[in-house]
């Protein structure tokens, strides 16, 4: 059974709403659909989050497309995208605890290096000023920070699904900033995915980059894929899709290549949340 759990609509910074992303989805041949989107953040720091007033309007109706599709042949399920910051946000806070989610996704986008969050995906240029501004043009400082909170996230826990592992390299192409392959780089990476054995915590390979910017390959990168699959942690695929035409055939290579990547690291099938539990299916059905 063919399921995305990391779909955004327009409460936050998706283009199309929650019915034409259930639409694509069922024309796509998914049986399951996720939406997830990107969850109130105090303080104005994510301009891509959803307002707190409209969390209501959301629920509500995400609900009612569920009840809309049952027995049509797509499961919706409701979902939060949550961002983890120090201090100011956890997927365990009370504003999430009590909405009746059916599961969320636990991310980390902003990291703060002394002169303020910033998000590491916001854009290129975004990303290049912050590293000259905010860590004198050493970017090994930002990737240091981003694991740090990262691994923070996942000893904090309280989420179903970590989102895109190493976001942190998006706009790292060809290693211009910083160098993947740096010992002290994969150790960083490495132990988060350490402490994601036993952790129950389900990882996606997200192919959303790949839609969206161009990027050569999903994330986690292959070292990290690998080390997560000996340590026997589940993975879903994710198309991380902000327009109805990322679940469709525009998106058919790019998830083709994040099947490949889980074949590559030794997975034979990925996670499936349906009916409330998760189960297991083979690759070549997900």
């Amino acid at each position: 059974m063919r399921a995305n759990y990391h779909s955004h609509c327009d409460y936050c910074d998706g283009s199309s709403s929650a019915r034409a992303m259930a639409e694509a989805a069922c024309a796509a041949g998914f049986g399951v659909l996720g939406i997830s989107s990107h969850a109130p953040l105090g303080r104005g720091l994510y301009e891509g989050n959803m307002k707190l007033p409209r969390l209501g309007g959301y629920l509500a109706e995400i609900r009612s497309l569920a009840r809309e599709w049952e027995g049509r042949g797509l499961e919706i399920l409701l979902g939060l995208e949550i961002d983890w910051l120090r201090e100011a946000q956890s997927p365990r806070d009370a504003l999430f605890a009590g909405l009746g989610l059916d599961y969320s996704i636990g991310s980390v986008h902003l990291v703060d290096l002394g002169s303020g969050p910033f998000a590491v995906d916001e854009s290129a240029e975004s990303f290049r000023a912050r590293v000259e501004a905010d860590a004198g043009g050493d970017a090994r400082r930002v990737w240091k920070a981003y694991y740090e909170e990262l691994c923070a996230l996942i000893e904090a826990g309280g989420f179903d699904i970590l989102g895109h592992l190493d976001l942190v390299t998006k706009y790292n192409r060809g290693g211009e900033l910083f160098d993947e392959s740096d010992p002290a780089y994969r150790e960083a990476a490495l132990g988060a995915a350490a402490l994601l054995g036993g952790a129950d915590i389900v990882i996606e390979i997200n192919y959303g980059a790949m839609l969206r910017s161009g990027a050569a390959a999903p994330y986690p990168a292959p070292f990290i894929l690998r080390a997560l699959r000996e340590r026997g942690v589940r993975v879903v695929l994710s198309a991380d899709a902000h327009a109805p035409e990322q679940l469709g055939p525009a998106g058919s290579g790019a998830r083709e290549a994040a099947r490949e990547a889980a074949r590559a690291a030794g997975y034979r099938s990925v996670a499936l949340l349906s009916k409330g539990s998760w189960t297991e299916v083979g690759i070549d059905e997900a």
